[in-house]
């Protein structure tokens, strides 16, 4: 079986440098996917991934991202 990364809120708000609770808010809120395991929420690496690529903003001809 492929083995899949599972992330706490403290995990994904280290990873957007972002406080814990604005990371609940963002999950609970639905704009980054969970999945839910009894009372757990958890983010797959995956879907937190696709949320940085979709909300990336490039500037300047040599695309730089802002950070």
């Amino acid at each position: 079986m492929h083995e899949r990364r599972l992330m706490k809120a403290e995990e994904v708000a280290v990873v957007l440098r972002i406080s814990r609770s604005k990371a609940y808010r963002m999950m609970r809120e639905r704009q980054i996917p969970t999945i839910t395991i009894g009372k757990n929420v958890r983010v797959t690496c995956e879907d937190l991934d696709a949320y940085i690529t979709t909300n990336r903003s490039n500037i300047g001809d040599d695309n730089e991202y802002i950070r």
